[in-house]
Formats: structure tokens, C-alpha cells, sequence
């Protein structure tokens, strides 16, 4: 499946404490999800909370490959994104270490349709996740909570 959209961002810490501080649910209470269920495992599902939303946000951890990949899913219509049906997308997580102090993060979409709602919900998601890379780039760097 041909993905919707990646993005990347270089945090200047190595691998393992970027990937810890995506799959802690205590890290990222930090600077992302004001709540998350659990600590990301795979076969859970993890529903994370932000005040500002009503729902919560659920999402199924497919994958984990320790410092390389976290690969989630989420529901379309779930995340309130698709009005007219709903349906599952992936969201990947890379991790590739650049040397031993610093770490490109990807996040990647797929399986978002090209109508309407599968647009703007991509760009929207696609907002979101530039959104949480950054906040996390300064709060790992920095210790400053941009939220």
C-alpha cells in the first residue's frame, strides 16, 4: 500500500530514548496525550485523551520493532475524520539511528482514500503528527513542554 505522506524530524538524542519516549505512556503524557491507557505492546489497544477533544482516541499497536518501528491503526471514523464511512489506516513510526547522539524520526500514513474526507483527514492527521514530532524533539532536547 503506497503510503499518503511522511514526514521526518532529526532529534539530537540517540534511538533508544527517542522510541522509549514514544511507546511510555508515562513519556509521552509528557509532551503529546494528556492520558494514555497503557504502554505501547503489541496486540494492545491504547486509547489516548486530550482535554481539548471529547472522545478518546483509540489506536491498535500492530508492531513493535525496538528502536526501528511502531506500526499503529487507527479508525477513520473513530478519530472523527471520515463522515461518510469508516476505515482502518496505518501509522508508521521509523527510527534510524544517524550516530549514537542523534535519531531521524519518521511518521508515515496509509490507507487514507482520496475523497473529501479522506483528504482533509490526512491533512489533518498530518498536522497532528508534525505537531507531536516537535513537540517531542523539544521536550527530549530542551525539557520544554510546548503544549
Amino acid at each position: 500500500m503506497a503510503r499518503n505522506y511522511t514526514l521526518h524530524t532529526k532529534i539530537l538524542r540517540p534511538v533508544s530514548e527517542v522510541f522509549d519516549a514514544i511507546v511510555s505512556r508515562d513519556k509521552l503524557c509528557q509532551y503529546f496525550t494528556e492520558t494514555a491507557s497503557s504502554d505501547m505492546e503489541e496486540g494492545a489497544q491504547i486509547d489516548w485523551h486530550w482535554s481539548h477533544h471529547e472522545p478518546t482516541f483509540p489506536v491498535v499497536v500492530d508492531k513493535i520493532v525496538p528502536n526501528r518501528l511502531i506500526r499503529l491503526t487507527l479508525d477513520s471514523g473513530a478519530w472523527g475524520k471520515t463522515i461518510t464511512e469508516s476505515y482502518e489506516v496505518a501509522v508508521i513510526f521509523e527510527f534510524e539511528a544517524l550516530d549514537d547522539s542523534s535519531t531521524m524520526l519518521s511518521i508515515s500514513e496509509e490507507g487514507w482514500k482520496t475523497d473529501a474526507d479522506g483528504l482533509k483527514g490526512s491533512h489533518d492527521n498530518c498536522g497532528g503528527w508534525s505537531h507531536m514530532a516537535t513537540c517531542l524533539k523539544a521536550w527530549i532536547e530542551h525539557g520544554i513542554d510546548l503544549r
